[in-house]
């Protein structure tokens, strides 16, 4: 049985799919399987893959093609019903791997019995070339997430803040996982974040490889969340919605990061909205200019007949006839611009009104990120002073252990001598020059004890 079965969905991809195979069957670990599915592409992804496959007819890929588009939730769960090894691994035909990711990833699971793990992601565009300036917005985005993972190390809780896994192709998970909870949710834009958000609530041990870029994810025109911003901001607060029963015993910290993303989701909203509603007031603008052109052309043709029918106006009683029913139509054409022109004034008004309580909001966020600096300097202050106060508590501590270890010294240093002076009056004593002295010593103080006593008995 094979180790690893990668899942490879191909849907139009013609441009970029050739890169993400050789991304594959280039892997420094070898014990995988292919599994390579076209929904129905209409471009030339079909005839690239099996030029690919041509190439490599050793190569163990096995290549599907659906005669209908069945969408990429579909595709994904027929490739894992396909698959043999123990490891599942997912790759979509516009991104591509470091040469090195099964490896790392196959020791690492095996080393930690780890069920699921995403890599930290590099960005591309559509030539290959990093796109991390160009996304400035995006790799915000994606870096805020990372940081908190990184300061709080907890998958749940950042994941719950954002699909900071990004896609499918970051995917890499233990066959156990996939017989538990089955294959995905049919979700057009959100079904890789659903799945991630049942694989941490069943329990299963999950790592992020936070440095570690092994997968390169193209940012591109093309790329299904990109097609309908709004309707995969819906579809992502709907799953959000769905999820809130679920989020009845997580703590403080996950619930807020569930609110910190619907709040962020509502903001996009507005913005995608916003945006949505300049485009169309821009495109009924140009729609209008042709009117306002043929206006002026239609009053000048007007001037020019009403000159021409006053120089006539004895002589063509006729003319002056049609001119009025002319000029009855002119009325009903300008009545018609009229209302038009009302109509985006209307519309001028409300773009204004919505760009209003957009700026009144920026400047509320700006004062919580004012009162937010406010905190976090406080805090580094605090910390600070602490530091200060442990650093002088640490000095103290290594000034008492000095004293004590000199004040030791110079006990030993007694001890020594008193015991050097104890050893010279022993060996004092102990000479015949001190015994000698003491015997002819002892007559002389037994008289003068004597002579003492005559002494206070002729006092008394």
């Amino acid at each position: 049985m094979v180790k690893v079965s990668v899942i490879l969905p191909v849907y139009n991809h013609a441009r970029w799919v050739q890169q993400a195979l050789d991304s594959v069957l280039a892997q420094t670990f070898s014990a995988f399987e292919l599994i390579v599915i076209d929904d129905a592409s209409t471009d030339d992804s079909w005839a690239v893959i099996q030029a690919v496959c041509a190439t490599q007819p050793d190569a163990p890929v096995r290549c599907f093609r659906h005669e209908h588009n069945q969408g990429a939730p579909a595709t994904l769960n027929e490739g894992l019903r396909l698959a043999q090894g123990y490891y599942l691994a997912i790759l979509n035909s516009d991104d591509v791997w470091d040469v090195t990711r099964l490896q790392r990833l196959v020791t690492l699971a095996q080393s930690q019995s780890l069920d699921f793990i995403s890599t930290d992601v590099a960005v591309l565009d559509a030539d290959s070339q990093p796109k991390e300036a160009a996304e400035p917005h995006w790799v915000a985005w994606f870096e805020g997430l990372k940081q908190h993972y990184v300061t709080h190390a907890d998958t749940q809780a950042t994941l719950l803040r954002g699909n900071f896994l990004i896609t499918t192709s970051n995917f890499f998970f233990h066959q156990r996982v996939y017989a538990q909870l089955g294959g995905f949710s049919e979700l057009r834009y959100v079904h890789d974040y659903e799945y991630a958000l049942r694989v941490l609530e069943a329990g299963f041990t999950v790592r992020f490889l936070h440095g570690e870029k092994l997968l390169g994810y193209r940012l591109h025109e093309s790329n299904t969340i990109r097609e309908k911003p709004l309707a995969a901001i819906e579809e992502n607060m709907q799953l959000l919605l769905r999820w809130l029963p679920h989020c009845s015993s997580l703590d403080k910290g996950r619930l807020e990061g569930v609110s910190s993303q619907l709040q962020d989701l509502y903001r996009y909203t507005r913005e995608e909205w916003l945006t949505l509603v300049h485009q169309r007031l821009q495109a009924r603008e140009q729609e209008l200019l042709p009117l306002i052109h043929d206006r002026d052309g239609w009053i000048a043709e007007r001037d020019h007949i009403i000159s021409a029918l006053q120089q006539q106006l004895a002589q063509h009683q006729q003319w002056l006839t049609e001119r009025d029913i002319w000029v009855a139509q002119r009325d009903g054409w300008i009545t018609e611009r009229d209302t038009l022109i009302q109509q985006q004034a209307a519309e001028l008004a409300l773009r204004e009104r919505l760009l209003a309580e957009r700026d009144a909001w920026v400047k509320e966020r700006d004062g919580w990120v004012t009162e937010r600096d406010a905190w976090i300097a406080e805090r580094d202050t605090l910390i600070q002073q602490q530091a200060a106060i442990l650093g002088n508590q640490a000095r103290w501590m290594t000034d008492r252990e000095q004293w004590i270890a000199d004040r030791d010294g110079w006990i030993r240093e007694r001890d020594t001598l008193i015991q050097h002076l104890q050893h010279q009056q022993q060996a004092l004593r102990n000479s015949r020059a001190f015994r000698l002295g003491e015997a002819l010593l002892n007559p002389l103080r037994r008289c003068k004890q004597w002579w003492r006593g005559g002494d206070l008995c002729l006092k008394n």
